[in-house]
């Protein structure tokens, strides 16, 4: 081997040695934060509302769909499964397809499913278009009616709703509240 190649290769090893460093310092840094924060309670505050908790019941709303119907949590004639989407991100649109294959093969049609898409109407337009056959779609700002009714914090979130307006399932992952076959 030649010089030049001797020095790239300690070159390319002093480099990794410190990125490997810089990286643990990070790790470090961040275990701390979040011991800091589970002593706060913070960790929990943050985990309790940002998805509905089964058994917790939903505050009333009402809201207009896309169509020009009125939701309502006293117009529900049945259990209820509710996607709540936001316009801006990027595992809502991932979650779309699944979403909509699962919301087609549902018994009770869109009538007893509710799509909510948090954000400006022209950002989320794209969302509304996947959804509107299989859900009744509403869309509202990030903190609308809706959302505060569900508790929602955090996109994206499935709830399954008894009629009643208890929340028996919710998850920000479409797979943990649905079934493997509806």
């Amino acid at each position: 081997m030649d010089g030049a190649t001797v020095a790239a290769i300690v070159v390319v090893g002093v480099l990794g040695g410190l990125n490997l460093l810089l990286v643990l310092l990070a790790l470090h840094r961040l275990r701390e934060y979040t011991g800091k924060w589970a002593r706060a309670g913070l960790d929990q505050l943050l985990e309790r509302h940002s998805v509905p908790r089964a058994g917790d019941r939903v505050t009333d709303f009402t809201a207009t769909a896309t169509d020009g119907g009125t939701v309502s949590l006293g117009g529900l004639k049945g259990p209820l499964f509710a996607a709540f989407f936001s316009a801006g991100c990027s595992s809502c649109r991932r979650a779309l397809p699944r979403f909509v294959e699962y919301a087609k093969a549902l018994s009770g049609g869109r009538e007893q499913i509710l799509a909510v898409v948090a954000g400006p109407a022209e950002q989320g337009a794209d969302i509304v278009d996947a959804v509107r056959e299989v859900a009744r779609v509403v869309v509202e700002p990030q903190t609308g009616p809706v959302s505060q009714a569900f508790g929602v914090r955090n996109w994206p979130t499935f709830v399954v709703l008894d009629q009643d307006g208890t929340v028996r399932k919710s998850a920000g992952d479409l797979r943990e509240v649905t079934p493997a076959r509806p």
